[in-house]
């Protein structure tokens, strides 16, 4: 059996279960035996994209399950490839209402967006400094100079001045 033949062979078992005529133990060992017959044939596994394609064929239930609360009803959810992308980045969501309103854009947060954020919702990331503008760097290099003048004044009224000692009598 060559790779050509186990494609034909595949796209054959797809066609039977979208169509409902392989149920799901079925498909199962037919899956099976055409990889046996396919090992046997050619003495070694089939390629990762044909393993792809059966285990897609194995979850086919799963895969095709377009309930929207998917993720909420069931333990362990799969998301096929276009609800994955449409969960992540946004793609195939309609995004205008009835009245023809936009919509909000119904995406998930990425993992690392959220991964400085404790339970208690503090961020816990280490501070960083933004960069200053030019008029804000300009400011604080006057108030610096203005402070330095106060602070000259104010030292020279507190520092001690001489001290004069007189007798009074003799």
């Amino acid at each position: 059996m060559t790779s050509n033949e186990f494609n034909a062979k595949i796209d054959e078992l797809w066609s039977q279960t979208k169509a409902g005529n392989l149920p799901r133990e079925e498909r199962f060992v037919a899956i099976e035996r055409l990889t046996d017959r396919y090992i046997t044939a050619t003495g070694k596994r089939p390629d990762p994209s044909q393993l792809d394609r059966l285990a897609t064929l194995c979850l086919y239930e799963e895969v095709t399950d377009d309930r929207p609360d998917k993720m909420t009803l069931e333990e362990y959810p799969i998301m096929s490839d276009e609800q994955y992308a449409r969960r992540t980045e946004g793609k195939h969501v309609r995004r205008h209402g009835k009245d023809g309103k936009l919509l909000p854009n119904k995406t998930e947060i990425p993992l690392n967006a959220a991964f400085d954020y404790g339970t208690d919702g503090k961020n816990y990331r280490t501070p960083k400094r933004r960069p200053l503008s030019t008029d804000e760097a300009s400011r604080a290099d006057a108030k610096l100079t203005r402070n330095k003048e106060r602070r000259r004044k104010y030292n020279e009224f507190i520092k001690p001045g001489i001290v004069e000692v007189s007798y009074i009598g003799d």
